[in-house]
């Protein structure tokens, strides 16, 4: 090998390092500039990713969801039940403490609105049960200002829904879908969906 090859040989190994380098910045910069963008937006609310959640800035604290606004709002809640809870001097939750598949699921969106409704929140079950000490709680304990939030294990809805009769709240879902009805009912306590 002469020493013209070895030059074009060294040559072609600097070209392809300098394109190698460049291609290794941009991307580097790309993921930067990525994650300036992967704030959200609805209405007036930002929203970023944060340790597995959708989180917002609500009255100046940063509130949890598990899906966007513009992923649950399609679910009908009318305005009356957010006033009511808005209103409420105790909020009671309860549900079918033998409803096994679902229970992981409740547990953790029950936690949830005890949490973040911003009310005193009082956890029951619908019948006895040995797994929970928690009081019976049915819609015979609700009224105005004690409404009754009952999650409703439904086989038969294609979709998730919130309904209101006689102060008992029903949250009809099963697995996933009641932690769509949590955001769903957080988005519009808070106001981050206007309801009608």
């Amino acid at each position: 090998m002469g020493r013209r090859e070895r030059k074009k040989e060294q040559r072609k190994q600097i070209i392809m390092s300098s394109i190698l380098v460049f291609l290794m910045v941009a991307s580097v910069f790309g993921i930067i500039v990525g994650n300036r963008t992967s704030e959200m937006r609805y209405g007036k609310y930002k929203f970023r990713i944060k340790d597995n959640y959708y989180v917002t800035k609500i009255n100046n604290d940063e509130m949890p969801f598990y899906f966007l606004p513009q992923q649950v709002d399609y679910i009908n809640l009318s305005s009356i039940i957010t006033n009511k809870l808005r209103e409420a001097f105790l909020v009671m939750i309860t549900f079918n403490p033998k409803d096994y598949a679902n229970l992981q699921v409740i547990d953790v969106a029950r936690f949830d609105l005890s949490r973040f409704l911003g009310r005193s929140v009082y956890n029951g079950v619908l019948n006895t049960s040995e797994e929970y000490d928690l009081p019976v709680i049915t819609c015979a304990n609700a009224t105005l200002k004690t409404p009754v939030i009952i999650f409703n294990v439904s086989d038969r809805a294609t979709s998730p829904s919130i309904i209101d009769v006689n102060n008992c709240i029903y949250l009809n879902a099963r697995g996933g879908d009641f932690l769509r009805l949590r955001d769903r009912l957080l988005y519009s306590y808070y106001g981050v969906i206007q309801d009608e």
